[in-house]
């Protein structure tokens, strides 16, 4: 029984060893593939909640004379037109990064290394051209892939590190759609955001609002003041030039003031204010995190702070109590 304990267990660690060397599984949608997700199942549902002048500014397109739900039809098309194909050499430039990559995630965080890389591409009129998730899918960039393929042409010395960065940033927002159950201790416990359900909007934040693809669930509220004297934030992306506005140019990051009557929660002013609270002017918001890029949502501050640790790269004000506690969540959720 011993010699058949000791091979059952000698097969155990052969396996996981053969399983720990296994390449990471990568996929290129095609024009085709990326344009079904962007346009039809649950991803269309994101279209619903655009209203026209995002629409102008995550597109470029007019969008003059015609009803909002026409408005966002032709949105909807846009972006499934304006995805493209990987070319051979993009291709091979993201391959050689999260196989780099890979390595790293095994130990520090293995389950992102048994998720799959999932890649759209699409043109630089998209979202600003800027990097994001839609479902299980990171959306990158035309722009960007020239530069990562680039970045590889030269034969870069070190690890690419900012590229790194970047794709832990995006599969940090493909495993909170995967696993949301997981990541809610993190934003409560750890960072101190409070979900809440909260009564329409008035027309003027509607109007102005900004949906973001990686974090669409905006209604998380923050605690600021003492105890004693202890207000309710709602941070948010709010488009406040209407006018021709432009992604990310004329995007703002607010604090909008929540209140909470009877379990029911509501917008303190429900008219439009003569000027809106600056987030990154609000002390006690700043002050509970170490980074200071992307504040606006658990979901991306996040995605920041797990980032720095997995690469251990951009680790701002190490001394922080939020990076030991990311950590610890992190060596449990995350394994």
């Amino acid at each position: 029984m011993r010699h058949t304990f000791a091979f059952s267990m000698l097969m155990l660690f052969s396996l996981q060893a053969l399983c720990e060397a296994q390449p990471p599984t990568i996929r290129f949608l095609s024009q085709s593939e990326a344009r079904a997700v962007l346009t039809t199942g649950p991803e269309r549902a994101y279209y619903a909640r655009l209203q026209l002048p995002e629409m102008r500014a995550k597109t470029g397109l007019a969008l003059q004379n015609m009803t909002l739900e026409a408005a966002r039809d032709q949105v909807r098309e846009t972006y499934g037109a304006r995805t493209e194909e990987f070319s051979v050499d993009e291709q091979a430039a993201l391959r050689e990064v999260v196989a780099g990559l890979q390595t790293l995630l095994r130990t520090r965080a293995p389950l992102y290394a048994r998720t799959p890389w999932v890649f759209i591409k699409v043109d630089s009129t998209i979202e600003g051209g800027l990097p994001h998730t839609r479902g299980d899918n990171i959306v990158l960039s035309d722009a960007i892939l020239a530069r990562i393929v680039e970045l590889r042409a030269k034969g870069a010395s070190g690890p690419p590190l900012s590229l790194w960065n970047l794709l832990v940033h995006e599969q940090t927002h493909v495993l909170q759609r995967r696993h949301p159950e997981l990541f809610a201790p993190l934003y409560t416990q750890s960072m101190g955001f409070r979900h809440v359900r909260l009564a329409p909007a008035p027309q003027w934040l509607i109007e102005r609002n900004v949906v973001n693809p990686d974090a669409p669930d905006a209604d998380w509220a923050f605690p600021i003041g003492t105890p004693a004297a202890r207000h309710w934030i709602l941070p948010d992306v709010l488009l406040l030039k209407l006018d021709h506005p432009r992604m990310p140019d004329d995007f703002d990051v607010v604090a909008l003031e929540v209140r909470e009557q009877a379990g029911d929660w509501t917008f303190a002013d429900r008219s439009m204010p003569a000027s809106l609270q600056e987030l990154s002017a609000l002390p006690d918001f700043v002050r509970a995190f170490p980074n200071h890029d992307e504040m606006f949502h658990p979901n991306e501050i996040s995605a920041g702070l797990l980032a720095a640790i997995i690469i251990g790269s951009g680790i701002e004000h190490p001394e922080h109590p939020l990076w030991n506690k990311t950590r610890a969540w992190a060596d449990q959720a995350l394994h």
